[in-house]
């Protein structure tokens, strides 16, 4: 069978339930599917720790404290636990989450210096729209904070914060740059901004139409004073 780019949390649960209740097992389903068992047993580790819903995005992020977090690493960078024996252990959602702590916390050194609110020191910088999706989906998806987002990718906090909640009113098109283009040439995001647009082409057509008139109004006078002085 060939590999499929992704499965919907349904077939990943069954995945998972078939192989923990024995009716299969990772390295046979890993063989006919084309899915990494690396990956099987990530998502084996998410519903040990989770349960039934390990594969349902939440609406909000999952909160751990700083206390947490610097244990975990410091459990991970000791050898000993396994990422996947963190997650099941702490019921974290996944391991590139456990990843990203280790990272922060080897540039930081600890967790408590990342302040919601934006402490972090590092500056606004220019962005691909894909860094931002990217930046985005590390938040919504694995539970980074902003601040620590802004520390990873050597952003601002208030940039991950504006992209986050672009994206979830907006989506993608929530992520775009649009700096130096003109409205009338960006395609609207929202209901909001299609009938501003709308408008100010009604306005503009209004305008064209007035300016119109009144030069068939001058037209008229001078023909009309024209014909006056024959």
């Amino acid at each position: 069978m060939g590999r499929k780019g992704k499965y919907s949390a349904e077939e990943k649960l069954k995945i998972v339930e078939d192989c923990i209740n024995g009716r299969d097992n990772p390295n046979r389903r890993a063989r006919i599917t084309g899915i990494g068992r690396s990956t099987i047993n990530r998502w084996i580790a998410k519903y040990k720790a989770e349960g039934p819903t390990a594969f349902i995005n939440p609406e909000e992020n999952r909160r751990y404290s700083a206390e947490l977090k610097r244990q975990v690493v410091e459990e991970y960078q000791s050898g000993k636990m396994s990422v996947l024996g963190l997650m099941e252990k702490y019921g974290i959602r996944g391991d590139l989450q456990i990843r990203n702590w280790v990272k922060i916390y080897n540039n930081r050194g600890d967790f408590k210096e990342i302040v919601e609110g934006g402490s972090t020191t590092v500056k606004a910088r220019t962005t691909t729209q894909e860094e931002r999706l990217e930046i985005v989906r590390d938040c919504i998806d694995h539970g980074l904070s902003y601040s620590e987002a802004a520390v990873k990718y050597q952003v601002s906090y208030q940039q991950v914060r504006t992209w986050v909640l672009r994206f979830r009113e907006m989506g993608e098109a929530g992520l775009e740059d649009r700096r130096g283009r003109r409205k009338k040439d960006q395609t609207p995001r929202t209901r909001e901004e299609e009938l501003e647009q709308k408008i100010a082409q009604l306005e503009h057509e209004k305008y064209l139409l007035e300016a119109e008139n009144w030069l068939l109004k001058k037209v008229k006078e001078l023909e009309r004073r024209d014909a006056s002085h024959k």
